[in-house]
């Protein structure tokens, strides 16, 4: 009887150290998993932003913007919230939007219309996470009388 004790509290304890061990690697798998995540590194952040930096400019063509909407489109389209990339700006140049990019402006890239292009940056992660774009009024040139 002695014997059968010791075993079923040794047993015990085995099961007890299983399922400690077991609980140590789902915690750390998953922190694991969380640090990955949020920690880019400063050649991914570089890479995410560059595909929306190379869009700014105080003076952007109408059809380099229909670009820039083509481009936060398609990643907005593959990426989750968390990534998503909001269009905002006065009423001519977000037409149809509402809030991240869901289909492409009508009214974006007529003839003679720039753009200021600014992208707004994530404090946390440092990724861009919208993108401002404003009217600049194109000024025709008079001809000068000699």
């Amino acid at each position: 009887m002695e014997n059968a004790s010791k075993a079923l509290l040794i047993a015990g304890a085995i099961l007890i150290a299983i399922v400690l061990i077991t609980l140590g690697v789902l915690i750390l798998g998953k922190g694991q998993e969380v640090a990955k995540e949020a920690d880019m590194s400063a050649t991914e952040i570089s890479a995410f932003n560059a595909k929306f930096t190379q869009f700014e400019g105080n003076r952007v063509r109408g059809t380099i913007v229909k670009q820039l909407y083509r481009e936060v489109l398609q990643h907005n389209l593959v990426n989750d919230a968390g990534k998503q990339i909001t269009i905002n700006g006065n009423a001519s140049t977000t037409d149809n939007m509402a809030g991240t990019a869901q289909e492409l402006p009508t009214n974006i890239g007529d003839s003679g219309m720039v753009y200021v292009v600014k992208p707004v940056y994530n404090t946390a992660t440092g990724l861009v996470s919208s993108i401002n774009i404003d009217d600049v009024p194109t000024t025709p040139t008079t001809p000068t009388n000699p």
